[in-house]
């Protein structure tokens, strides 16, 4: 892993260090804090531009917005163009990948907010809204929709949408020449979960013909198969650890490691650990579980050569660091942390 950075979004008050920029390294601590950065309320998640040096954050208020960086050499942050408002309680934003349209998901509005970006990357005002609809069968956090992620298939033609509240995955045609609706149903509009279950995150299969989603509610993962914009249910595992009797398992993030080999997902609520999945050519096979030194391990990483698991434990207010087994998937905590308050996303710059 040669140096690079790593950009963690928190929850913390606009006058406050919101965004934290890491120092990354191959050698032990492998991360050291570098700079912050203040002036955005609640930037919750981030993406780095594949394309462009460009980090995007979503601001996650009440009337939220997405904001977009200058990332310089050092590792610094510079405000490019106007914020940009994106919905009620914006919590994950995504692009395709050629970088040409912005997607942010807004978990209180239940909706999607889709932006142009400019020949330089700056987003544009949004140019359509996705607005979902329905219920699910947990009263509490199912009450109405709550759009929670979204991704792009691996050939960039469609777009898939999790939406915690209503139990569904939402399927989108791509299209980039349209200017004002690049995104329409597709043949398949949506394909259902487990039933309360609350789909959170999802990953694609190194070769693009599984995903996989994290579902919330119920701490399970759940395994379509996916062919040319359709997806058909294969399996539901628990993520939960054997004997887990709890009831707020809390899954969070799901991750895909570099060789496609492994899946790891995170679980928070009373259990604090993330889960280890062998990918077989039919699903997921249970490979184990890994304890982690705090608690709410809402987000983590892996480094570009999967040497390396970085994971935020928010209420802890720590980055954890885990060297991983490339034939067993197995971690083991490195001992190496960072103090980040709240950290609730990680994003290294390949």
């Amino acid at each position: 892993m040669k140096n690079t950075f790593m950009f963690v979004g928190t929850y913390a008050d606009a006058s406050a260090p919101g965004i934290h920029i890491l120092n990354l390294s191959n050698q032990p601590p492998y991360i050291a804090p570098a700079h912050t950065l203040s002036g955005i309320a609640n930037p919750s998640f981030l993406h780095v531009s594949p394309v462009h040096r460009i980090l995007y954050a979503v601001s996650e208020v009440e009337n939220g917005a997405i904001q977009a960086y200058h990332i310089a050499d050092n590792g610094t942050l510079a405000p490019a163009g106007a914020p940009q408002p994106a919905g009620n309680g914006p919590c994950h934003v995504t692009a395709d990948p050629q970088n040409r349209h912005l997607v942010v998901s807004n978990y209180g509005g239940g909706s999607l907010t889709i932006f142009p970006t400019d020949p330089a990357g700056i987003p544009r005002p949004a140019i359509q809204r996705l607005h979902f609809s329905g219920t699910g069968p947990n009263k509490d956090r199912q009450e109405a929709p709550h759009a929670h992620s979204a991704i792009f298939s691996p050939d960039g033609q469609y777009l898939l949408a999790a939406d915690l509240g209503t139990d569904r995955i939402y399927i989108y045609n791509y299209q980039p020449s349209h200017a004002q609706r690049p995104l329409s149903p597709a043949k398949q509009p949506f394909a259902t979960t487990a039933p309360g279950g609350g789909p959170r995150h999802m990953a694609f299969s190194a070769d693009g013909k599984q995903l996989f989603v994290v579902l919330e509610l119920t701490g399970q993962v759940q395994v379509y198969k996916y062919e040319n914009g359709s997806l058909t249910p294969r399996q539901t595992l628990p993520a939960t650890p054997p004997g887990y009797k709890g009831d707020n398992p809390s899954g969070a993030d799901i991750h895909l490691s570099p060789d496609g080999k492994f899946l790891y997902t995170s679980l928070r609520g009373d259990v604090h650990q993330i889960a280890i999945f062998r990918v077989t050519n039919n699903g997921l096979e249970p490979a184990g579980h890994q304890a982690l030194p705090g608690k709410e391990p809402r987000n983590f990483c892996l480094s570009a050569d999967g040497s390396l698991l970085f994971c935020g434990l928010q209420k802890s207010g720590q980055i954890s660091i885990f060297s991983r087994n490339a034939e067993t998937g197995q971690l083991t905590n490195t001992g190496n942390t960072v103090a980040v308050p709240n950290a609730v996303c990680l994003q290294p710059m390949r």
